[in-house]
């Protein structure tokens, strides 16, 4: 965020009232009273009750984590492993992958 800060031209505004939470996550710590606003992964907010998801930052600014998946060499099933991740990526997960915060690739 304080890249973003500094790209918006407010990082010195924003000093004094930013708080990096330590033990505790953003979501948590709005939905305790402990913070007013919280950034952080959508796919992390969703599931903390008390605390609201006001909406993505714009996608000029917006930080995508990426998820990877491979088979391991040493796996015991293999093919167990290639139908999950056929799955993860097929149409029919995208739904759920959407309603967990995330965006299907």
């Amino acid at each position: 965020m304080r890249k973003i800060f500094e790209r918006f031209g407010i990082a010195e505004e924003m000093k004094a009232k930013t708080t990096v939470v330590s033990g505790i996550t953003a979501p948590e710590a709005v939905a305790k009273g402990e913070a007013e606003l919280g950034f952080t992964q959508i796919s992390e907010i969703l599931p903390v009750e008390g605390a609201v998801l006001a909406g993505p930052l714009p996608p000029e600014v917006q930080v995508y984590t990426i998820f990877t998946a491979a088979v391991a060499v040493t796996t015991k099933d293999p093919a167990a492993a290639q139908t999950f991740i056929k799955f993860l990526t097929s149409p029919a997960a995208a739904p759920v992958i959407k309603a967990k915060g995330m965006e299907p690739g």
